[in-house]
């Protein structure tokens, strides 16, 4: 990493922290807008001020990237664990009171799920939608219209829409606009419109119209909701709003339960009080392959531990391997469910350079490592052990391409959030955005696991051990 890089990760790790909060509320405030507010000049301001600020945020991101040297994850993530290091701050072997900043790692990972998620969402979202009233709809609208229950008069090229759910069908109707004065036989209009079956004659239609100006005709069909749609100029019909309003909410449900979930696979201890068990160890290497590795391998003066750990243990490995520390857990506290597997006991490796790494226990580690346990270690009551977050500085390790998609789909959403005319090439935009993130996404891993698996299965690096 260069002098130059090193001088950006201050800089890196604040306008991550800024971006990916902001990013998150700029997403939910941008889509809210679409999908609930009317045509007006305050949805148009919220939604284009929403786009341009997150083009602005993936332009600053790209920026600093560009302006630290392009860093391998590797030196950025080497250069965390010396910020986080507090070395010479306590005695060597001593333990500190407190493990700080542990709820950054479900933060970080909430907010990477939700905002990738809606990354996802908001250009099909505006794709789809229409930022303006349109047609007649428009027209009557701006002129003061009406919304009246009237009866079909006649009925006229019927066309039947086939699609996977049944059919709908396309049809032009005749009704009568009553008299604006009262008086008279009123006026004749046809309009098309769509329809769950063929109309009929005397059935009753929502028909908009303007009593002033009765010639500019009139927009309806069997659905007040979507005549009221059309007349508001709300972005989205009710079906799409449905179907993203639900799709939201199950976002939001999902994130609560993984929140609880890493809530409960993260009960590690965070005060340390002198009477944990600890045990000197050595991080020796990792233990699995492919994108499975998630027990980092502990070299121990009585034998071999491994701790789960939430996050790729290879990435430890790479930034702190030989590290020398502590294992320390409390045997009657802090046991926690897995997602997977047999219940764990929280652990913590605490390195003596002033980081911690937070996982847990399996059963049977955990009952070899207790007999195996040293005296409990001295406690610093003042002192305080930094959480070793390898995603701190995202900004400098993501690849360079995501950071170039990045401000690319931005780009694409200012363009779909301005309000003008619409057309085919508004879905053509939005498709496009969406899609350039999911053919990365799965770019990204697919080739991530290729390297993975390419990484040895024995020897320094991946190790197998047992207790």
């Amino acid at each position: 990493m260069t002098n130059r890089g090193i001088r950006m990760l201050g800089p890196a790790v604040l306008l991550g922290r800024v971006v990916a909060w902001t990013a998150c509320l700029l997403l939910t405030l941008l889509l809210a807008s679409w999908l609930f507010l009317a045509k007006s000049t305050l949805r148009d301001a919220l939604v284009l001020g929403c786009a341009l600020v997150l083009a602005a945020l993936a332009a600053s991101a790209w920026g600093l990237r560009r302006s630290s040297g392009n860093p391998d994850a590797t030196s950025v993530h080497r250069a965390l664990a010396d910020r986080a290091s507090t070395a010479g701050e306590r005695e060597p072997g001593v333990l500190p009171a407190r493990l700080g900043s542990a709820s950054a790692l479900a933060n970080g990972q909430l907010l990477s799920f939700y905002g990738g998620i809606m990354a996802l969402v908001l250009p099909l979202a505006l794709g789809v939608g229409a930022p303006d009233p349109t047609g007649k709809a428009a027209e009557i609208a701006a002129e003061g219209a009406v919304v009246r229950a009237l009866p079909v008069e006649s009925v006229r090229d019927v066309v039947k829409d086939p699609h996977r759910n049944g059919s709908t069908y396309h049809c032009t109707v005749t009704v009568t606009l009553p008299s604006p004065d009262g008086a008279g036989s009123g006026r004749r209009v046809d309009f098309r419109s769509e329809w769950p079956d063929p109309a009929e004659v005397g059935q009753k239609a929502y028909v908009a119209y303007a009593p002033g100006r009765p010639e500019l005709g009139a927009v309806g069909g069997d659905d007040r909701a979507e005549v009221d749609r059309r007349l508001s100029g709300r972005a989205l019909n009710d079906w799409w709003t449905w179907i993203l309003g639900l799709g939201w909410l199950s976002i939001a449900g999902a994130l609560l339960s993984a929140h609880l979930t890493n809530h409960r696979d993260q009960r590690f201890p965070r005060r340390l009080r002198g009477d944990e068990r600890a045990l000197r160890a050595t991080v020796a290497g990792y233990d699995g392959r492919g994108a499975g590795k998630v027990r980092l391998a502990l070299e121990t003066p009585k034998g071999p531990v491994q701790l789960h750990v939430h996050a790729d243990s290879a990435r430890y490995f790479d930034t702190v391997g030989g590290a020398r520390g502590h294992l320390v857990w409390e045997p009657d506290r802090n046991r926690h469910g897995g997602r997977q597997g047999p219940h764990r006991t929280g652990a913590v490796f605490v390195g003596d350079d002033g980081w911690f790494i937070p996982g847990g226990l399996a059963p049977e580690y955990e009952e070899s490592a207790r007999t195996k346990a040293d005296q409990p270690a001295a406690v610093d009551s003042t002192g305080e052990s930094r959480l070793l977050d390898l995603d701190r500085g995202w900004i400098l390790s993501v690849p360079n391409r995501l950071l170039n998609v990045l401000l690319l789909w931005a780009l694409s959403l200012v363009t779909l959030a301005l309000p003008v005319f619409t057309g085919p090439w508004r879905l053509a935009v939005g498709i496009a955005g969406t899609a350039a993130l999911l053919v990365y996404g799965a770019h990204v891993a697919v080739s991530r696991e290729a390297e993975a698996e390419r990484r040895p299965s024995g020897g320094r690096g991946a190790v197998r051990s047992t207790p």
